[in-house]
């Protein structure tokens, strides 16, 4: 390996680590001057496609700014190669490497979590001008557009309450979101906005890494997923769900008819990471990065059950200075 990127990028490698990975693998390169990021994925076409097109996000977000990983080219002048090892083709590329502490490892920082809620809504903002054919083409299942297909997955979940619980917000998405996807302003979004793809610098957040999961999909996904995965480790999710959206809300204004399917949103994201992370269990089960955050997740979508979904909106519209919805009947499990 360490030949192959030695040969490929021209330099010289003083160290090389292995990353966590959850489809791909990854690799700390340290030369004496700089950091990388070295990518390898297993080989298909349409894989290669979206790498291409990543590729094409990162140079255009990166434009007169150090926010966004850099891809970095080959001595050939190529962002990605095709390798064959060990009779085996996959896909290489390299990235800069961004300094900053993980989001993840920085607990209860309110201050700090609105700071993502501002860089978050700076990029949408960015990208909402941005075009790629490729990745508007792609049909994704983290995608949360097509929420559907991780119903395959619900049978892999160990437990009958929680395939039951899991059930049940498909239930609601396809009653309450599914009929208004095609009404909703779309863009290409990250698509990922986990803890551990944000980086903090300063006291704020700095940067955002791993763009393998851009979509063109409704732009309110985006901030569902950062909520998602920036409160399920939080004994009040909403309080810091209301954090995250004020902050993005003052950059980037939402709708009314997207605060309307938040709850619902945030609850499918909690379902499609369970349903992903019992089939990882299942195919994989030395892969323990692929289903680390499985007991926050079952926590949180319990704490969201518990919450009236008018309450929430309520609450969401409050915060962003909409009027109240008047209250009905919600249909509990």
């Amino acid at each position: 390996m360490n030949q192959l990127i030695e040969k490929a990028y021209n330099i010289k490698i003083i160290e090389i680590k292995k990353l966590n990975g959850y489809e791909n693998e990854n690799y700390l390169i340290k030369t004496i001057n700089n950091k990388f990021i070295f990518k390898k994925y297993p080989y298909s076409s349409e894989l290669e496609s979206i790498i291409h097109a990543e590729n094409e996000t990162l140079l255009f977000l990166s434009q007169n700014n150090n926010q966004f990983p850099n891809p970095i080219n080959t001595a050939e002048g190529l962002f990605l190669k095709v390798y064959e090892i060990d009779g085996e083709k996959f896909i290489c590329r390299m990235l800069s490497f961004l300094e900053g502490e993980m989001l993840g490892s920085i607990k209860n920082n309110k201050e700090i979590f609105e700071s993502f809620g501002f860089f978050l809504a700076k990029m949408n903002k960015k990208l909402i001008s941005y075009n790629n054919n490729i990745i508007k083409a792609r049909t994704w299942h983290w995608d949360l557009q097509h929420f559907h297909l991780n119903k395959k997955y619900i049978n892999e979940i160990a437990k009958i309450k929680d395939r039951t619980l899991v059930e049940y917000f498909f239930y609601q998405f396809e009653k309450n979101v599914s009929h208004l996807i095609p009404t909703l302003r779309k863009s290409i979004i990250h698509g990922d906005a986990n803890e551990w793809n944000v980086l903090i610098k300063n006291g704020k957040v700095s940067s955002i890494i791993d763009f393998g999961d851009l979509v063109y999909s409704p732009l309110i996904n985006e901030i569902a997923i950062a909520i998602t995965y920036g409160s399920y480790d939080k004994e009040k999710p909403l309080d810091w769900a209301l954090t995250l959206l004020k902050s993005y809300n003052k950059v980037l204004p939402l709708l009314e008819v997207e605060i309307k399917i938040l709850y619902y949103l945030i609850a499918a994201r909690l379902c499609v990471s369970l349903c992903n992370g019992a089939h990882s269990k299942k195919i994989n089960p030395k892969n323990k990065y692929a289903f680390s955050s499985e007991k926050s997740g079952w926590k949180m979508l319990y704490k969201w059950l518990a919450l009236n979904p008018i309450f929430v909106e309520n609450t969401f519209r409050k915060a962003l200075g909409f009027s109240k919805k008047l209250n009905k009947q919600v249909k509990k499990m």
